[in-house]
């Protein structure tokens, strides 16, 4: 047996992940609109619709399911399509309003968005919440952390957030499995083509598994 026999034996195997998730938060890296030298290009890799629309979401997703998802105004529309296009059906929009203007083609954009989508018979936890939220702006793409008290109250679980950029905050006892480039993944989606940094940690990271 060689070291790296012994290595791998080491290493937790991928977790299995079809069909797990209740809840699911995504903050994609569209590239709409963000190509020029102040938007999201010099910050981190875009990804078209076309190669988001692959992403496994419908098949990490329960049968009843919900699906948070984050959308700059100028990808709103794209947006709506991308969140069918995994399955899921638009049912309303909660809006995070910023203390400050950003950037606009024609308005100054002062909000940013989030589609509450959802598969199957999945109804609300919480029957109460506003559809807005006046929340402050910090570094480039940084979520108001309060968006995790939202979703936990409203949906049920358990909860992945992908394009992760840190791990949310506990709720109440309620935790979010993480998945992206930036993080220490919880999960691997290697075998539906989306490989990230953090694969590296399983046993059978490389391994083209057929889906």
């Amino acid at each position: 047996m060689t070291n790296t026999d012994i290595t791998i034996m080491n290493k937790p195997p991928r977790p299995e992940v079809r069909g797990k998730f209740g809840c699911i938060v995504a903050d994609p890296p569209t590239d709409i609109q963000q190509k020029s030298e102040h938007g999201a290009i010099s910050h981190y890799p875009l990804l078209t619709m076309e190669r988001l629309r692959l992403l496994p979401v419908g098949e990490l997703a329960q049968e009843n399911a919900h699906l948070w998802l984050w959308s700059t105004n100028a990808a709103l529309e794209a947006s709506y399509e991308l969140a069918r296009a995994w399955g899921f059906t638009p049912r309303s929009l909660f809006t995070w309003v910023k203390p400050k203007f950003g950037l606009g083609n024609y308005l100054r954009n002062a909000t940013e968005q989030l589609i509450l989508a959802t598969k199957g018979k999945a109804p609300v936890l919480y029957k109460s919440q506003p559809n807005w939220g006046f929340f402050p702006v910090q570094s480039h793409s940084q979520k108001p952390e309060e968006w995790a008290s939202i979703v936990t109250r409203v949906s049920p679980g358990p909860y992945l957030e992908l394009f992760a950029r840190r791990r949310p905050p506990s709720v109440e006892g309620k935790e979010f499995s993480i998945w992206g480039n930036e993080v220490d993944s919880d999960i691997s989606l290697a075998e539906w083509g989306f490989p990230v940094p953090s694969d590296a940690k399983f046993a059978d990271a490389g391994k083209e598994i057929q889906g």
